[in-house]
């Protein structure tokens, strides 16, 4: 309980520091997520080609259409900032089989959330309540993501 009391008393430290003199930060931050989102779309969907269990197969796919909608919602909070939506450049990274693939997925779910906690988790809530609870959402989503593949991980070996 602690670490969430951090996080949501450091999202309100975060937009009071930036709103509305440093907009372009916030912008900066919501893109390169934006992008980090994207690209785990692209590689969510990759790798659920090469699960050999049907039921893994659907299940990131699952996560990948959540992650998917997490990028449109990035793209319409970007553009309503009056920021520009990049165009990502989608890397995939493959492992030789369907375990190392999750054993990857797992790495950068976790990589997604801690880079996500920096950047992120201090966005206040009285200066645009939407965005702060957009961006808790996505935080609770890669954690929850992170423990769904690294099930199926463990259930692989």
């Amino acid at each position: 309980m602690a670490q969430k009391d951090t996080v949501f008393s450091g999202w309100r430290q975060f937009l009071g520091a930036l709103w509305p003199d440093h907009r372009q930060q916030l912008i900066e931050v919501l893109r390169h997520q934006y992008v980090k989102e994207a690209n785990d779309v692209a590689q969510f969907q990759e790798h659920a080609l090469r699960m050999t269990y049907p039921s893994y197969r659907d299940r990131l796919l699952r996560i990948a259409e959540e992650e998917k909608a997490q990028v449109d919602w990035l793209r319409e909070k970007i553009g309503a900032l009056g920021g520009t939506v990049p165009e990502p450049k989608l890397t995939v990274k493959n492992g030789r089989n369907s375990w190392e693939c999750l054993r990857i997925d797992a790495e950068e779910k976790k990589r997604d959330y801690a880079l996500m906690l920096e950047r992120v988790c201090n966005v206040p809530e009285q200066t645009d309540l939407e965005l702060a609870q957009g961006l808790r959402r996505i935080l609770e989503e890669e954690k929850r993501h992170r423990a769904e593949i690294l099930e199926m991980l463990m259930k692989s070996d």
